[in-house]
């Protein structure tokens, strides 16, 4: 494990593909091992990844010791719809008994350092108060108030007026939001919903790379790199306040241009540069 990352800010975080990583399909050309320092935070984002595949073992075994050897902690991202598994009761030792599986399985297992959950819709209000519960569960272990080093981290693309965020916000380290194609003027509203419920330094947003075939189209990181979104969002800070930092989706597509759907081997050149960015924003 590696020290946390609480309580800074120009961080950097990543996700990963696993489905683009080598040990997962050996016809692909990158590693979730060689992410750079220049990365605080790299997510393991599993889709079309069965529990039996290889890629899990490599893992554990060999990019979590790669990646803690460079500072970089790992952590296991997971869909909101994991919180509210039907299984469990809707109660207090429910939400426990659930909370516990959950950190067993998506991070103890692989050695992680914490849990990111992606909230990427609005849920009924019954939801929302059973999702808040496991929420609540899960901070006894993870996040800033467990009295561990391990991250708990609320990703989204809604606002900050969602009810299973208002009833928790006090249980992350930090609170990404996707925002992906999205002007810079958009940036300070959507932040004003978020505000007064966490730290500016707890808030980061993001841009995707180009994915393969994408119908979104983001386009955030077409060259030339001082004009792209990308380096927009680096430099962008809330009025009057400092944000945490910024975060990548898609990092296995780093230096893929827009509409290149050719999956090739990434030199990370733009997260070097973002990360050159933050380090000479934090010695201004």
């Amino acid at each position: 494990m590696v020290t946390s990352p609480r309580h800074r800010t120009g961080l950097q975080m990543a996700y990963f593909r696993t489905w683009h990583d080598e040990a997962c399909d050996p016809a692909k050309p990158n590693r979730f091992g060689d992410i750079p320092a220049d990365v605080d935070v790299a997510f393991v984002f599993p889709d079309f990844t069965p529990p039996q595949n290889r890629f899990w073992s490599v893992l554990r075994e060999e990019y979590v010791p790669e990646l803690h050897e460079r500072g970089t902690a790992v952590v296991r991202t997971c869909d909101i719809g994991l919180l509210l598994d039907e299984d469990f009761p809707d109660t207090d030792a429910g939400h426990r008994a659930l909370a516990q599986k959950l950190i067993e399985e998506l991070v103890l297992e692989h050695g992680l350092d914490g849990l990111d959950v992606d909230m990427e819709r609005r849920l009924e209000p019954v939801q929302a108060a059973r999702a808040a519960g496991v929420f609540h569960a899960l901070s006894e272990q993870l996040g800033p108030r467990s009295g561990t080093e391990q991250l708990l981290i609320y990703d989204t693309n809604l606002g900050g007026d969602e009810q299973v965020f208002r009833e928790t916000a006090s249980a992350f380290d930090y609170v990404l939001v996707q925002s992906y194609g999205r002007g810079v003027d958009t940036l300070q509203g959507t932040w004003e919903s978020f505000a007064g419920q966490i730290d500016p330094a707890q808030y980061l947003i993001g841009f995707s790379f180009y994915e393969e075939f994408d119908l979104n189209r983001w386009d955030d990181t077409s060259e030339p790199f001082e004009s792209s979104r990308a380096a927009a969002f680096t430099d962008w800070q809330m009025d009057g306040a400092t944000k945490g930092g910024v975060f990548s989706y898609a990092i296995d597509r780093d230096g893929a241009a827009f509409l290149d759907d050719e999956i090739t081997r990434t030199d990370y050149t733009w997260t070097r540069r973002i990360g050159e960015r933050l380090r000479a924003a934090d010695a201004r």
